[in-house]
């Protein structure tokens, strides 16, 4: 069963009365009586959606706020497009032909160049930069093929470090802006961020036309959502 896009997960205990309980982004426990016909319980969540989906927002919003260290030392886990990489830095001099940053998808290392692998400032600096680059390419590719797709055109696109959200639309300016994190998830939680900020060029609420339109253009956007919250 699923509610406003939230998984229900339902446990029949020698109970009298339901329970609901937060379990993780788009996921909800329910615990209800044994003898409770199914369409009656089904009936009481449908009722309580609006709650549901208020609640899992702010549980999100703590997650997102949560604060998450990371490290910059050797052997300190990046995440990156959903993929777990191990850093580690090396003297620019010693090794000319790498880049400046070194993807090896085999080994799973990602190694940064630099002229004192030492400096952890140098590291993060070199880092942050690589990746908000790497975040701007797939951001401009998603937004070429989906903007003919939807009909629609953002006038701009930035990126910025976000506490409660994972993008944002401004409707007056039709400027797009996507949460830096979004390059440590999975490239289809990206996508699905992009189409769901440019669905708000079509509408500003979070109302049925605009699940609507989500349905329509991204019809597993459920599914992309609860992967990306989790």
């Amino acid at each position: 069963m699923q509610i406003g896009g939230c998984k229900i997960e339902i446990t029949r205990k020698r109970i009298k009365h339901l329970y609901l309980r937060m379990k993780e982004p788009g996921c909800v426990q329910v615990s209800a009586p044994k003898h409770w016909p199914g369409g009656y319980i089904q009936s009481i969540l449908e009722a309580r959606s609006d709650w549901i989906k208020e609640q899992q927002q702010k549980l999100l919003q703590r997650q997102l706020a949560t604060p998450r260290f990371q490290s910059y030392e050797d052997h300190a886990e990046v995440f990156f497009e959903g993929q777990s990489y191990r850093l580690n830095a090396v003297l620019k001099s010693a090794f000319p032909h790498l880049g400046v940053v070194t993807l090896c998808h085999k080994k799973k290392t990602l190694t940064l160049s630099l002229s004192d692998p030492s400096n952890l400032d140098a590291r993060k600096k070199q880092l942050d930069k690589w990746l908000r680059a790497q975040l701007k390419e797939r951001i401009a590719q998603l937004l070429e093929h989906w903007q003919p797709i939807m009909e629609v055109v953002a006038s701009d696109f930035g990126v910025r470090k976000m506490k409660t959200r994972w993008g944002s639309c401004n409707i007056r300016t039709h400027k797009i802006w996507l949460n830096f994190d979004l390059i440590s998830k999975a490239p289809e939680s990206l996508e699905y961020v992009v189409v769901h900020e440019l669905t708000h060029l079509y509408e500003r609420y979070h109302n049925k036309r605009f699940y609507s339109l989500m349905d329509h253009y991204l019809p597993d956007w459920r599914k992309r959502k609860h992967r990306l919250n989790s």
